[in-house]
Order: structure tokens, then C-alpha cells, then sequence
């Protein structure tokens, strides 16, 4: 390969597999009909309509794109076929869809592997080819584009276009000079493009992997068979997971939304696309507004409605320079699968993102999810007002997703000017060609009017985001109250010097206590010391000292401890907030048991811990007795407020208590020294188990009457509750005399009663409510069947009133529809019935003097009756060519009067147009003065 060189720097080579490799950006065949599309589109061909069509060219299945706009001359198309020139610029406010200079050639070449054009500007006329097939037989090691042009008398320009012209002419569908013309004469008018596609790409099976039989109006995407289903559906790769729409595979249904407005006529296969403005197509239109901060103070106007085709086709439509980049990309709500977000379409146009190389998506950069995560948090907004309101205005209807919808707008594009036109409500059906001189609307019944301008300085959403407003309601009552919560518990967080005062007292009182009772142990147990030395001693088999250290050391030492409650006691219970509000204070460690301990002991020992759930000392009667004193005094400390429960009057019950038992226990140890040291364990036991089951049992009375004073209070405010308010409503006598069972002075007397009779009141009480439970049901059963039936008939009522009137509305509008679309045609059928009259009074003088003035040419005609109009006639005198134009003229101006008139049988030398003119003349005359 010849490296070529520019100024001794060599050029970078393009190889013609480059042409393959480029087309495969386009993963889905109809992304690349686009581009081609997008190239008839942009402002600088400024096409009105394109053709996009089927043949077959020796045998080839060819697709074939011609449009009517500006055309190209040999070096735009040459630019065209060569990679990266794109000078496209805005022109009259159009915006070019084009960026890259990429679009024709990987489009092209996606769709097969071989392209040529065809252009014609009205001065010249140029034909280039860009094949694969070309290059590969060719050998060629750079890509080579043949052109050849032609002036105006259809001849080659430049004697050096003829090597282009045989290499088109061998390796092209056309191969002679003569096809390559008639390809350039099927362009309508003086300017247009024609493209053809051959050797389009195949699948495996050998067919094109476009379907063209299916529909004959279409081009479509074959179906795919899902092994795993067993059905048959295309699906692209990123909608898996979601219901088709009709765009995704049929080629009309995706021109229909290609544009955000369309200004182009799409013809596929001889039908015209019937383009819609998405925007303005959807039903409860609302508008909504982004402001980006990387735009600065600009607002991009979003646009949400529900799709009124089909449901299951949801989601933004995202639009690049008036260009579909993506549609139905799903946001918000919409993610989920929770039926939120059904049927809801945003429409934005997004022309401060950045479109990739096959505008089928956008660079994932930040600004595009910042953009995404916006979209998602407005739809969100726009579906929980929409349903609200219909949730406040028909409460038992379908869901919002579900009802029959029609768009809030109908609007419809004019064939002439392109121009979009919007209709009053009411009209459903349009000719299949409209134009604005049929739009009801006088201001808008001309085609040189503009369209209707549109709010492009929206600055705030056109409707109010209440949920929006009573949700952040929510979350600031939420930290309100979570607020106030905080600082009542921390005024309610007791002090340090509280603390220590409260535990200063119990500490005192606890010495008092501990003071009296180790008195009295001490005594008893050097009583029981002594008697138990004496017997030792008269043994003559046993050491006394030994014995004694033994007997000492089985048993712990008697000391009073006071335990200690440090700071991080208290700061463990403040910290939550669900525990109970006693702090039950253990000691540090637990002794073993002695081993010489009876079994009894531990067995009544292990019963006691489960009851009181406290650990026991079962060795010794003064720890014993210190834990059960440290057992009391703690559970009468309250957290986290640390005040003493009744703290005077149950200490002093408690002190009192204890002296007693201190008493009686003196008197048993005493009693009990005098046997021996074991019996006055046991017997010290069970005097400390019996105190702990009295307490317990003083405890779960004072708990019971407690719950029932509550209940009874509970159960008194509903009866005078209920006593009200059927009094109130007057509808049962009896039931307000039982609500008099219960006086005032009897209720306050229950908290002196006991609980045996509390208990038999309360379910008194109970019974007495069920029986004013059962007639309120029947009472309410009573009055919901009365309201029933009296709404049943009114609401029956009012729906054939309104069914009446809906249809007398209908067939008045329909009646002013039709008074208009009449009163339009008879307007215009007067205008033209005037044109024609002065045209054919004209026509007929003008005929009077022909007449008058060529008889000879008349009566040469005559001979001349049996001639066809296509053999050729040799005309001697200027007139007579003058009247034959003239005669032609007012033929195709019959023709318009008499639809039946075939101008093709019509011999123009003869009189024959002349007495067809006067006979619709006379009628006309006639007609006037009727």
C-alpha cells in the first residue's frame, strides 16, 4: 500500500472494512432507517415529504429512500459519502438533527452492504456509489466512493467522471447510462434524493432480516420464538422485563413518534404515517419544570399525561433537538413492581445532554442521571396528585390507569404547509388529506397564519403538588414532636445531687436497720457458739479448736456490707427507656455452699431464688437475712426518676415489720440454741420464706386492685359516654336507663370495696355493654339499608338525567360541528363557482374572436377529425398553435367542473372543448338565475 503524504507527513489510511465495523453501532436495523430519515429532515434539505419503499432490481430486494427536498451537488455528495464532514446549521429556528457526519454511512451500511445515490439540485445532477461489494472485488486498499454528474441537457461534465461512470456502471444494479437516468427521473420536481439499498443483511436462515409480507403498508421486524415460552415476540435487549410497544417492530408506529414535531411527511410503502405531537396527544396533561444547577438559571419543560392507546406503554420519552433518543425509559415509581406509575408518558426535551454515535442513548455522564433521578421524583409527583384527585372525585370507580381516557387536545397537520392545527373538541373523524382552509377556526384558516404559539416561559408547574406539601406537613410535625420529646427527657433527667440525695436516705435507713438486726444475730449466734463448744468439749474424741475452725470456716463472716450504686449504674438504665423502673441491687460475688449443708436447705433455697429472683447465701443466717434487707430497700427505688415509691409510708411498714419478725426471730433462735445449730437454720429459713410469700402476696393484691380501679374507671367513662350519647340521638330509652346502674356515688365507692365484689360489678358491666353493643348494631344495621335504598333511588335518578343530557350535548355539538364543516363548503364552493364564471366568460370571448379570425384554420381542422392528438401535426400559423394551448387550457379546467371528462380522447384541432364550454356555460347561466 502507497502511503500518501502531505507535505512529507504521511495521511491516515482508511481501510474498507472500516465500513462494517462502523455499521455496528447500530444494534437495532430501524436506528439506522433513522439516520437516513434524519438526513431528508435537516433544515439544509429541508424535504417536505420522504418515500421509503420496497423494489426488486434484477432479482435484488432493494430498499429505496426518495425525498423532494434541496438536493446535493458532486462535492456535497461527496462529503456526504467521505467520513466526518457535518456543516449543518441552524436555519429559520430549525435545529439540524445531524452532529457527527456519520449518519449516512452507517446507516447505509447497516441496512446492506451496498448504497447508491441519486441527487439532482436543478442545475446539475450527480449519482454516487459506496459498496462493499465494490471494494472487495476491487481489491481496494482505501475506500473509494465512484462519482459521476450530469448538466441539465443530461450529459457527463467532466470527461474524468467517465472512469467513475464505468465502475458504477459495472459493479451497480444499473448498468447503463440510460437506467442511471431514469433512476434520476423518478425524483419528483427539479430538486430531491434517491437512495437504494441492496444486498440488504440476512439472518441465518437466508431471510432479510426485515419482514415486508407481514403487513404491506409496513416494514417490520420478524419475530423471534422464545424457546422457553414458546411464543413469538421481538423484543430489544433493554426491555426484557417490560410489555413491547408497537415502535420497538414496526417501522410506521416508530416514524409516528420520531419526531417531538414533526415537519416532514413520512410515506412508507404508499401510505402516508399518520405523525402525532406526543405531547399534546395524551390525556390530563400537566406540565412540571426542571431547573438543572449545570444549566445555570435555565428551565426545561417536562410534560406528563397518560397514554391513551395503550396502558402498558409508559415512561419518558426523551428528546434530542427535536430527534427520539429514548422511548418509554421507565423512572420513579415506575421501577417498581408495584403498579404505581401505569400509564403515565413524560415527554422532555433534553438538548443539554450529549446523544451517543447511533442516537439511540445518551452518555452516561452525571448531568444524565441528575436528569433521570428528576424525572423519576416528578413523576412520582405528578402520579400521587393524579390519583388522589380521582380518588377524591370518583371513590368507587377503577383505578386512574384503568379508566377510558381521551386526549385533552386534538391536533392535526395541514398537507400544504405542514403546520400544525388545533381542533375544538367533538371531531373525531378527518379526511385522509387535510387542509387549513377545513379548520373551524377562522383565525387559523390559512395557511400563511403561523401555528398557535406555545408557553415557552413556563416558570412554574401548571398544577399544585398537595401530597408533595402535606408529606413534608408530615415530616416536620414528625421532628416537631420527636423534638419535644428529646428535651422532655432531658428536663426529665434527673440530677446528680438528687441522685445522691435519694441514695443518702435509703443508705440510712438501711444502716438503722442493718444496725438492730445484726445485734440480734450476734447474740443468738454466740448462744449457739457456746452450746455447740460445750458439746464439742465433752467429746473426748474430737478437738475442740479444730472442730470450732471448721464450723467457722463453713459459714461466711458476719458483716453488714452496703452495696454501692456508681454513676454507670444509673447511666445504663437512662439509656433505655424500656426497661422497668426498678434497679435491683445484687451483691459482687456469691460464696459456695458450705459442704457440710443439708439438702433441704438448697432445695428450699433454689425455690426461693426462682420466686423472689434473687441468689441466697444458704450458710449463714446473718448474710441470709442482710440479702433479703437489701432485696426490700431496692425494690422500692424508682428509675428513671429515682424518687422512692411511697417512700414514707412503706418504709415505715417495712421498719415495723422488720422489728417484729426481729422479735419473734430472737425468741425461736434462743429457743432453738438450746438444740442445736442446725435446727435453727432451718427454722430461720422458713420464717425469711414465710416473709417473702407475704410480701409477695401483699404485692399481687395491691397490683389486682390497682388493674381493676383502672378498669373500673375505663369501663365508667364509656358508659357515660355511650349514656350521652344516646340521649343525644333519642333512638333507645331503654338503653340510657341501664347506663344508670352505676351512680357517681357508688363508682367512687368502688375503690373501697374488695375485690371478690369489684370483680362480680365488672362483669355486670360487661354484660350490660354487649347488650348496648347488640342494639347499636341493630340500629345502625337499620339506618345504613334506609341510606342504601334513598341513595340507590336518588343516584339511579340522577344517572339517567345526566346519560340524557350527556347525549343531548353530544348531538348538539355534533350538529354545530357538521353547520360549520358546511357553512366552510358552501363558502368555498361559491368562491369557486365565481373564479369560474369569470374564467369562462373570458374563455368565451376569447374563443369568439379565434373564431372570427381563422375560419380557414377551422375548416382545415374539420378535415383532420380522424387524427390522434399524439401524431404530429405541422402548424403553419402562430394562432393556430395559440388555440390549441388555449383549447388544452380550458380542457384541463372542464375537467375540473366534469370529473368524467377524459382529456385523453379529446381531439384539441377540432370545436369540441368549444361546445363542451358552451353547453356548461348555458348550465351555469341557468343555475345563476334559478
Amino acid at each position: 500500500m502507497a502511503a500518501q503524504t502531505q507535505s512529507g507527513i504521511r495521511l491516515s489510511a482508511l481501510c474498507p472494512k472500516f465500513l462494517h465495523t462502523n455499521s455496528t453501532s447500530h444494534t437495532w436495523p430501524f436506528s439506522a432507517v433513522a439516520e437516513l430519515i434524519d438526513n431528508a429532515y435537516d433544515p439544509d434539505v429541508n424535504a417536505k415529504q420522504i418515500w421509503i419503499d420496497k423494489t426488486v432490481i434484477k432479482g435484488n430486494i432493494c430498499l429505496t429512500f426518495t425525498d423532494n427536498g434541496n438536493g446535493m451537488t458532486s462535492e456535497k455528495l461527496h462529503k456526504m459519502l467521505s467520513f466526518g464532514f457535518s456543516d449543518k446549521v441552524t436555519i429559520n429556528g430549525r435545529v439540524p438533527v445531524g452532529l457527527y457526519g456519520n449518519g449516512f454511512k452507517s446507516g447505509s451500511m447497516r441496512l446492506g452492504k451496498d448504497a447508491i445515490v441519486f441527487t439532482k439540485n436543478g442545475e446539475t445532477m450527480s449519482v454516487g456509489l459506496l459498496s462493499q461489494t465494490f471494494l472487495e472485488a476491487t481489491k481496494a486498499e482505501h475506500v473509494i466512493v465512484p462519482i459521476v454528474s450530469f448538466n441539465r441537457q443530461r450529459q457527463i461534465i467532466n470527461p474524468e467522471y467517465k472512469a467513475s461512470l464505468k465502475a458504477i456502471q459495472a459493479h451497480s444494479l444499473f448498468s447503463t447510462e440510460e437506467k442511471l437516468l431514469a433512476e434520476l427521473d423518478a425524483i419528483m420536481g427539479k430538486k430531491g434524493t434517491r437512495i437504494i439499498i441492496w444486498n440488504l443483511r440476512k439472518d441465518k436462515d437466508g431471510e432479510t432480516e426485515l419482514d415486508f409480507d407481514k403487513d404491506k403498508y409496513d416494514i417490520r421486524i420478524p419475530e423471534d420464538l422464545d424457546e422457553a415460552t414458546g411464543k413469538r415476540g421481538y423484543k430489544k435487549q433493554e426491555r426484557q422485563d417490560q410489555i413491547v410497544p408497537e415502535s420497538d417492530y414496526s417501522l410506521r408506529a416508530y416514524s409516528s413518534i420520531l419526531y417531538l414535531k414533526p415537519r416532514m411527511q413520512i410515506i412508507i410503502r404508499g401510505q402516508k404515517v399518520k405523525t402525532q405531537l406526543i405531547s399534546k396527544s395524551l390525556a390530563y396533561i400537566e406540565r412540571d419544570i426542571y431547573r438543572p444547577k449545570f444549566l445555570a438559571a435555565k428551565t426545561v419543560r417536562i410534560t406528563f399525561g397518560f397514554n391513551c392507546r395503550n396502558k402498558d406503554h409508559y415512561g419518558i420519552m426523551m428528546y434530542h433537538r427535536n430527534r427520539l433518543i429514548k422511548a418509554y425509559e421507565r423512572v420513579g415509581c415506575q421501577l417498581k413492581a408495584n403498579n404505581m406509575g401505569v400509564g403515565v408518558v413524560g415527554v422532555i426535551e433534553c438538548n443539554f445532554l450529549k446523544p451517543t454515535h447511533n442516537k439511540q442513548d445518551f452518555d452516561y455522564t452525571n448531568e444524565y442521571r441528575l436528569t433521570i433521578a428528576a424525572l423519576g421524583e416528578k413523576l412520582n409527583d405528578y402520579w400521587n396528585e393524579m390519583k388522589a384527585k380521582k380518588n377524591e372525585e370518583y371513590p368507587l370507580d377503577l383505578p386512574v390507569e384503568d379508566l377510558q381516557k381521551r386526549p385533552d387536545q386534538t391536533w392535526v397537520q395541514c398537507d400544504s404547509c405542514l403546520k400544525w392545527r388545533k381542533l375544538p373538541d367533538g371531531i373525531d373523524r378527518l379526511p385522509e388529506k387535510w387542509y387549513c382552509s377545513l379548520n373551524p377556526d377562522p383565525q387559523f384558516r390559512n395557511c400563511s397564519v403561523p401555528e398557535e404559539p406555545e408557553d415557552d416561559d413556563l416558570i412554574h408547574p401548571t398544577y399544585e403538588k398537595t401530597c408533595k406539601k402535606k408529606d413534608r406537613e408530615k415530616l416536620r410535625r414528625r421532628l416537631e414532636y420527636s423534638q419535644q420529646v428529646n428535651n422532655e427527657m432531658y428536663f426529665k433527667t434527673p440530677s446528680v445531687s438528687s441522685i445522691k440525695n435519694a441514695l443518702s436516705s435509703i443508705s440510712r435507713k438501711e444502716g438503722a436497720l442493718r444496725s438492730h438486726l445484726t445485734e440480734a444475730l450476734n447474740i443468738s449466734v454466740t448462744r449457739s457458739i457456746n452450746t455447740s463448744n460445750n458439746r464439742l468439749v465433752s467429746s473426748p474424741h474430737l478437738d475442740p479448736e479444730n472442730s470450732l475452725k471448721r464450723k467457722i470456716s463453713g459459714c461466711s463472716p458476719i458483716t453488714s456490707k452496703t452495696p454501692r450504686l456508681n454513676n454507670h449504674t444509673f447511666d445504663n438504665h437512662t439509656e433505655d427507656d424500656d426497661d422497668e423502673d426498678v434497679i435491683i441491687l445484687e451483691e459482687s460475688s456469691t460464696p459456695k455452699p458450705a459442704a457440710d449443708c443439708d439438702v433441704t436447705i438448697v432445695k428450699t433455697e433454689h425455690i426461693n431464688m426462682e420466686q423472689g429472683s434473687m441468689q441466697e447465701e444458704p450458710c449463714g443466717a446473718a448474710s441470709s437475712e442482710d440479702k433479703y434487707e437489701q432485696w426490700t430497700a431496692s425494690t422500692q427505688t424508682e428509675i428513671p426518676s429515682l424518687v422512692v415509691k411511697k417512700e414514707e409510708v412503706e418504709d415505715y411498714a417495712d421498719m415495723q415489720l422488720l422489728r417484729s419478725t426481729l422479735e419473734t426471730s430472737q425468741e425461736e433462735i434462743i429457743n432453738a440454741s438450746e438444740t442445736s445449730s442446725v435446727d435453727f437454720s432451718i427454722k430461720l429459713n422458713e420464717l425469711r420464706n414465710q416473709l417473702q410469700v407475704a410480701n409477695q402476696e401483699k404485692e399481687n393484691y395491691r397490683k389486682q386492685c390497682e388493674m381493676l380501679t383502672n378498669q373500673m374507671k375505663i369501663l365508667e367513662q364509656k358508659i357515660l359516654e355511650m349514656n350521652d350519647n344516646y340521649v343525644k340521638k333519642e333512638m333507645c330509652h331503654q338503653s340510657t336507663e341501664t347506663t344508670l346502674i352505676f351512680p357517681d356515688d357508688k363508682v367512687e365507692n368502688f375503690k373501697e370495696k374488695s375485690p371478690e365484689e369489684v370483680a362480680i360489678l365488672y362483669e355486670q358491666a360487661l354484660k350490660e355493654m354487649e347488650k348496648l353493643k347488640e342494639q347499636c348494631s341493630t340500629l345502625l344495621n337499620l339506618k345504613t339499608e334506609c341510606s342504601k335504598c334513598s341513595n340507590n333511588e336518588n343516584k339511579n335518578e340522577v344517572d339517567e338525567i345526566a346519560v340524557q343530557l350527556d347525549d343531548v350535548f353530544r348531538q348538539l355539538d355534533k350538529c354545530n360541528t357538521e353547520r360549520d364543516q358546511y357553512k366552510s363548503e358552501i363558502e368555498l364552493l361559491e368562491m369557486e363557482k365565481t373564479q369560474i364564471g369569470f374564467q369562462c366568460e373570458e374563455l368565451k370571448r376569447e374563443v369568439a374572436q379565434l373564431k372570427a379570425t381563422i375560419p380557414q384554420v377551422v375548416a382545415c381542422a374539420n378535415d383532420s377529425t380522424t387524427s390522434n392528438i399524439e401524431d404530429p401535426v405541422s402548424y403553419s400559423d402562430e394562432e393556430s398553435l395559440k388555440l390549441r394551448s388555449l383549447r388544452v387550457n380550458v380542457g384541463q379546467l372542464l375537467a375540473i367542473i366534469m370529473p368524467d371528462l377524459d382529456l385523453q380522447q379529446v381531439n384539441y384541432d377540432v370545436d369540441i372543448v368549444d361546445e363542451i364550454l358552451g353547453q356548461v356555460v348555458e348550465q351555469m347561466h341557468e343555475i345563476t338565475t334559478t
